[in-house]
């Protein structure tokens, strides 16, 4: 079998349509003898007959029928190649205002923002820190394109109709607890074991909800010391030795803004963790640069 061009391809699917080859000539502004030529071409070149002619035109035999569904899928892949090499050619920009949860925020977000920054420069991108609630609501009032917050499966949580969410990770709860805090065991610790001990209570709307009902679905009542809806002033409480705190979001090093060190342990329980995932809106219509950023959520946050 001989080499096929896409120029025959063409050929072959102009005279099927047309039913003959000066119509198809005509048509692709070219001469007749060049059809005729690139015809006689194709069919030596697959060893098979493509047309035979009769009062109605050039007719496709059972091979031509073959060759040409062949040459139309060619057709159509070429044509989604052109689409997806002229996506990706095109320059994502324009402004872009992404929301996040306060704790989540500078933790991860930095990092998402310094690779979508270096991928896309075109982009005015601004960001928002809040509580999940609030993110929510400047999601659906089109104040930020989109969010990043964790997946709360509580009562006093409103469910996030007219969302679309997307799981990028997640994290189980952990403790913190004074560096010089001694504990009879090793290992991870329980809910029981804390429940004596004053508890930080980290209050950012839902947190406190969902860390309380860590301990009530254990049947315990802890014991609530201070609550803040602030992450750093946990630690800074907890370094002071002011009590202990659970988390999800883990910072690097394990001290407070004042140096002081505390101690992170993990938590004895059956708990899948807390999901982190991003929310745009459902009937809003997709953007380039919101996928943009969503797209490179997916690579780093894991």
């Amino acid at each position: 079998m001989g080499d096929v061009s896409l120029r025959q391809l063409e050929y072959l699917r102009a005279i099927a349509r047309l039913g003959s080859v000066t119509a198809a000539a005509r048509e692709l502004f070219v001469s007749q003898s060049t059809v005729s030529t690139a015809l006689t071409d194709l069919e030596s070149a697959l060893g098979v007959t493509l047309f035979v002619r009769s009062p109605k035109g050039m007719l496709l035999t059972a091979s031509g029928q073959r060759a040409l569904a062949v040459a139309d899928n060619v057709r159509a892949n070429l044509e989604q190649l052109r689409e997806t090499a002229s996506r990706e050619r095109e320059e994502v920009e324009g402004d872009l205002t992404v929301g996040c949860y306060a704790t989540i925020a500078p933790i991860l977000l930095p990092k998402v923002i310094a690779e979508f920054s270096r991928r896309h420069p075109q982009v005015r991108l601004s960001f928002v820190e809040a509580a999940h609630g609030t993110l929510l609501d400047d999601l659906l009032n089109t104040r930020i394109d989109l969010a990043i917050t964790y997946h709360y499966e509580l009562d006093s949580v409103r469910a996030m109709s007219g969302v679309t969410a997307q799981t990028l990770r997640s994290d189980p709860p952990y403790a913190l607890v004074p560096a010089d805090r001694a504990w009879d065991t090793e290992g991870p610790l329980s809910l029981a074991a804390l429940a004596s001990e004053p508890l930080i209570l980290f209050d950012l709307p839902p947190a406190g909800d969902y860390f309380l009902g860590l301990f009530t679905k254990a049947g315990l009542v802890p014991n609530v010391r201070f609550r803040t809806a602030s992450f750093e002033m946990v630690r800074a409480l907890v370094a002071r030795g002011l009590g202990c705190a659970l988390l999800t979001q883990r910072t690097a090093l394990e001290r407070s803004y004042e140096d002081l060190p505390y101690v992170t342990r993990e938590l004895d329980i059956e708990s899948g963790g807390l999901g982190i995932e991003v929310i745009e809106p459902t009937d809003r219509r997709p953007v380039r640069r919101v996928q943009a950023f969503v797209d490179v959520c997916r690579e780093i946050i894991v």
